[in-house]
């Protein structure tokens, strides 16, 4: 499926051409445009030519530079983005993904913490590369292919979207998807890329899989081949999961119950996990996860924010800023000795203040030991 983007930036054409050259593939393409002349032409632009576009691309800061008619532009990608939204639901635009593509990686939390959630996916202008190119790529397609799945559908309905019987799932979140079915399609894909596929707990991602199999991934060369086996059954196959891969975690347990073992996965160490996935399938080259430093379990259940390896969430330490967190999804943790060393800390930031008192203790003990 052919997807198009048009992207509006206040660059010449070749600089703006080379800035999105990377994202393109076989199936994406992006026509370029520098920004019309005035607020009202660039609404007219859009409007005329939504129905040949599958979405936008806006630069957040429009006013840089000069078009080619010599004007400046009065206004910025995320007012842009406001009134098209506005627009589409007068059915005036038709609804389509937006995406931010900004070179300041501030703007994403200061409109997140402004309840601005006008955009699908914000891409810093300064991480892209060769690896992450096709990363973007894949979510890009993701995007405008779920929009026009989801448009052409006279009735939104669940198990066809998410591609799995509801009956599988947390009640309290498929009552509130439901709640959300009458909004436009931005608010809905919204809610599922960020409270369900970028969040833990229904969903996981590889490395969280490996860590509740107690693999590590790095080191086995049969991890592909038991992602092969674990998929046919339990691989989330709904929107967006063109661009975000991901797997459910009820019938990954289900998946260990039925084939591997009757003892609950959470309650198994890894070392004992990996042989009995071993006994079962036949598979030779598993290799079990090893314990993070100063950590004592490998019951692991977890990925610590700061090494992204294999934690038990008793050895971890809460990071700070989850009170809201929606019933089905899972806390996230930072391995002590992560904290102590302040690995990664943009991963994680700070420790919940619950935790403080502990993390004061464990700094005591360590550093002592370390003497």
């Amino acid at each position: 499926m052919e997807n198009k983007y048009l992207y509006i930036d206040d660059d010449n054409h070749e600089n703006a051409v080379e800035k999105i050259d990377g994202f393109l593939s076989e199936n994406l393409k992006i026509d370029t445009v520098q920004h019309s002349n005035s607020w009202e032409e660039q609404l007219k632009y859009i409007q005329n030519h939504s129905d040949d576009i599958d979405g936008l691309i806006l630069d957040l800061k429009l006013d840089d530079c000069l078009n080619e008619n010599k004007k400046r532009a009065t206004f910025r990608g995320s007012t842009l983005a406001q009134e098209i939204r506005s627009r589409q639901k007068e059915n005036l635009i038709k609804q389509m993904p937006i995406i931010l593509f900004s070179a300041n990686d501030k703007v994403k939390s200061s409109l997140e913490k402004a309840g601005i959630d006008i955009f699908d996916l914000f891409i810093d202008k300064g991480s892209v590369n060769v690896t992450t190119f096709n990363i973007y790529s894949k979510q890009l397609e993701a995007l405008s292919e779920s929009y026009k799945l989801i448009d052409q559908s006279k009735d939104i309905i669940l198990n066809s979207i998410l591609e799995i019987d509801i009956e599988e799932l947390d009640i309290r979140f498929i009552e509130t998807l439901n709640s959300l079915l009458q909004n436009p399609l931005h608010i809905i894909l919204g809610f599922i890329l960020n409270q369900l596929i970028l969040k833990p707990g229904l969903l996981v991602n590889e490395d969280l899989l490996a860590a509740r199999l107690g693999v590590d991934k790095y080191r086995s060369k049969d991890w592909n081949s038991l992602i092969e086996i674990i998929s046919q059954t339990c691989k989330y196959n709904g929107v967006l999961s063109k661009g975000w891969e991901r797997w459910w975690m009820c019938l990954v347990e289900k998946w260990w119950y039925e084939n591997i073992s009757t003892q609950h996965l959470r309650t198994v160490s890894a070392q004992d996990r990996v042989k009995l996935i071993c006994d079962v399938t036949n598979l030779k080259d598993l290799v079990a996860a090893e314990k993070i430093e100063y950590a004592k379990s490998d019951e692991f259940w977890c990925v610590c924010k700061g090494l992204n390896k294999p934690l038990d969430p008793l050895d971890g330490l809460l990071i700070a800023n989850q009170d809201h967190l929606y019933i089905w999804q899972d806390q996230e943790y930072v391995s002590v000795y992560a904290a102590l060393m302040r690995i990664n800390r943009g991963e994680w930031q700070n420790i919940a203040a619950v935790e403080q008192g502990k993390f004061e203790t464990l700094k005591r003990i360590y550093s002592k030991k370390n003497e």
